[in-house]
């Protein structure tokens, strides 16, 4: 059985909201709080710098280039179907 449509095209607005209030959290606890905004300003400074090392930025641009191409080809197939082809093969002894 599949999920009506309205879910299908409107799964990614669960994900988008945690998002949302995940950076407006630590957003007031950096406005807030020093410590907070030198602990966070450390971490993006850590993640940026562990990211950008070469073999892991090299992976990581790999692997997302492939996922987006990968939710681009399942987007064209949910849209004009998978493609599927039936070849009709002749049998030349039913002609004779």
């Amino acid at each position: 059985m599949t999920a009506p449509a309205v879910e299908r095209r409107r799964w990614w607005i669960t994900p988008l909201l945690w998002s949302l209030a995940i950076f407006v959290g630590l957003y007031i606890a950096c406005r807030v709080n020093e410590t907070a905004r030198e602990v966070v300003l450390q971490a993006v400074g850590y993640l940026f710098a562990f990211i950008t090392t070469p073999f892991i930025l090299e992976a990581t641009l790999f692997i997302g280039g492939l996922g987006l191409v990968m939710i681009i080809n399942g987007l064209r197939m949910e849209r004009d179907g998978d493609d599927w082809v039936e070849m009709e093969v002749k049998d030349e002894e039913k002609e004779r």
